[in-house]
């Protein structure tokens, strides 16, 4: 058995998930984890049907249409985007691409900043919900579409990288896609953090759509490997806390709802705890510049 990422067979049996029965292994030279057997494809695009989207599968998407508070932390994430394109290129970005785009959320309100927005998106489904937003979707996987090469000035996976079955060739494809100087989003999980450590194969990101985990380790490792000149490296996230806070009280009530920013607030703080590559939380984001 060989690393899909680096070609290593350095790889040993790492987590077993205890809901959904299936096992993770790990490449202990790039700090990789992959699902072995991986799905067949048929059974991939299964996960991905209208009852995903809506949230009446067994392995379901929250979806975005039904989450209140969701723009406070899109534009967030957009502003921040925007401000470390003009820190590397000194001048104003022109367009974004969102891999894995779903309903076109992110991308509405990458519009409000003057950027014109594109998505890729396998599911026709949301595809369609997302055009009907003023969205240019390239609908199909993202290795099967075909993006215009060095187009993009920003480009977004978010919480998407887990779900390919081929993230080393995907992540080349969106880095050919970009312009000189272009900015690449990746948020997911870090699965050698201390918090998914401790849950073992109880923790939650173990989910029959997620293909590959993610170390920041690896990460850091992909991103350098398919040409980005620079990595930075965000924990929990690169923006505050404010947005996510908003986001619990408009979606929660009554005593739950305090609970819930208590612990949101928490876990924003931990998040940040780092020692070395150790992180006491295991949300993460990497951003490469090309």
């Amino acid at each position: 058995m060989k690393c899909s990422i680096c070609g290593s067979d350095n790889v040993k049996f790492f987590e077993r998930s205890e809901r959904y029965n299936f096992d993770v292994y790990m490449c202990f030279d790039c700090r990789v984890g992959f699902r072995y057997p991986m799905p067949s494809k048929e059974e991939v695009s299964n996960f991905y049907s209208k009852e995903y989207y809506t949230g009446n599968s067994y392995y379901s998407y929250l979806d975005e249409r039904r989450v209140k508070g969701s723009s406070f932390v899109w534009r967030e994430r957009i502003d921040k985007l925007i401000k470390i394109y003009e820190g590397f290129n000194k001048i104003k970005p022109s367009n974004i691409i969102d891999i894995g785009c779903s309903f076109g959320g992110l991308l509405l309100e990458a519009s409000k900043f003057g950027l014109k927005p594109y998505g890729v998106e396998i599911s026709s489904y949301s595809s369609y919900y997302a055009r009907r937003r003023g969205i240019e979707v390239f609908e199909g996987h993202l290795d099967d579409v075909d993006l215009p090469k060095g187009f993009f000035d920003i480009a977004t996976m978010v919480e998407v990288i887990e779900h390919l079955d081929n993230p080393l060739k995907s992540v080349k494809k969106v880095f050919e896609s970009l312009r000189e100087g272009g900015v690449f989003l990746v948020q997911t999980a870090n699965i050698l953090g201390l918090q998914s450590r401790f849950y073992g194969g109880r923790y939650h990101y173990y989910l029959p759509g997620h293909l590959h985990y993610f170390s920041n380790v690896g990460l850091r490792k992909l991103l350098k490997s398919v040409g980005f000149r620079e990595v930075l490296e965000f924990y929990p996230v690169e923006f505050g806390l404010l947005p996510k806070l908003i986001k619990v009280y408009l979606n929660a009530s009554g005593l739950d709802r305090y609970l819930k920013l208590v612990k949101t607030g928490m876990y924003h703080v931990l998040g940040k705890v780092k020692v070395g590559n150790l992180t006491l939380m295991s949300s993460m984001v990497v951003v490469g510049i090309k």
